[in-house]
């Protein structure tokens, strides 16, 4: 069987969320934190006008960096030489992985500096909005809809981080009535996040650590690998259904783990506090402060820790310079 296509021959189509972590450092006119205004349609509008007129530098596949993309640049060469990779942005909107691009701040993620609202009703305004715009290649598909009624026969894969899936939820939704079969597109992402689209997932659940391995960070591209890996084997096509219940195979194998209380999830201010107080002792790194907040009881993802580390470090040199 030819695993480079999905069922009936048809294309595959593969999309992933993309990562705050790039490889080329960001102008601040390119951070949605300095575009002003309050209104989510308004705010997109003066962010694509930014974003349209900065020089591309790079493709997609080459900007993004981390666990997290390393894996999910190669899940459509899992698929076969038919698959596309398209990276599903806050930023950019939904672009094949081999656009051109601008290094960017912008994100779907609530609570961050750079996010595009300040809510999952404002992340869905804006994606919406910025489906409308042409886009950094013109004669692409913009949104999920416009994909799947280019490609109705094709398979559709989105491998979705929890603020992503909920921003793009209705788009999902509409294109599961454009494809000739809905069962075609799968959401590989956490269950239970957007009621919405529940019966769109392929549940993702933290339990899968053990078998796949990685941080919390690459949970649902490592899941994604694993499955598109095991249909390949089984000679599955790539449905939904059959997806879902690998995923539900392998995690029922998953022995349980100890439990283990969650930390509790801190806040920008709350963490920029905490690293101040550190850096009054002098310069040091994020590894370790991030260790020592950890086994304090008290949590922040690695990459807005790091980010936020920088800022406070920027600002401290300043002062003891």
């Amino acid at each position: 069987m030819d695993h480079s296509v999905g069922q009936d021959g048809q294309a595959v189509h593969v999309v992933v969320t993309c990562t705050n972590r790039k490889r080329i450092a960001v102008a601040d006119e390119l951070r949605v934190r300095n575009v002003l205004a309050r209104d989510v349609d308004e705010r997109c509008d003066q962010w694509v006008r930014h974003i349209s007129t900065a020089p591309a530098q790079v493709p997609a596949s080459d900007m993004y960096a981390g666990e997290h993309w390393l894996i999910a640049r190669r899940l459509a060469e899992i698929v076969g030489e038919k698959a596309t990779l398209w990276v599903c942005s806050a930023g950019y909107g939904l672009i094949p992985v081999t656009t051109p691009i601008a290094p960017y701040a912008a994100t779907f993620a609530l609570g961050h500096g750079d996010s595009v609202a300040a809510n999952a009703e404002g992340a869905r305004r804006w994606w919406a909005r910025l489906s409308r715009w042409v886009g950094p290649q013109r004669d692409q598909p913009r949104s999920f809809v416009a994909l799947a009624a280019r490609d109705p026969d094709a398979t559709i894969i989105a491998v979705l981080s929890d603020p992503y899936l909920k921003a793009c939820s209705t788009d999902l939704r509409g294109a599961t009535s454009v494809l000739s079969d809905g069962d075609s597109l799968s959401v590989i992402g956490p269950a239970g996040r957007c009621p919405e689209i529940d019966d769109l997932m392929v549940p993702v659940t933290a339990a899968l650590r053990a078998m796949v391995g990685g941080s919390l960070l690459s949970l649902n591209v490592r899941a994604a690998e694993y499955v598109l890996k095991e249909s390949a084997l089984r000679g599955d096509a790539l449905q939904r259904p059959l997806l879902a219940k690998i995923m539900r195979d392998v995690i029922a194998s998953v022995p349980d783990a100890p439990y283990k209380p969650a930390g509790t999830r801190m806040t920008d201010d709350e963490v920029r506090v905490f690293i101040r107080s550190r850096l009054e002792f002098g310069p040091t790194s994020a590894t370790p402060l991030l260790r020592e907040l950890r086994s304090s009881g008290r949590s922040c993802e690695h990459a807005r820790f790091r980010n936020l580390f920088v800022e406070e470090s920027r600002a401290a040199a300043g002062e003891w310079g």
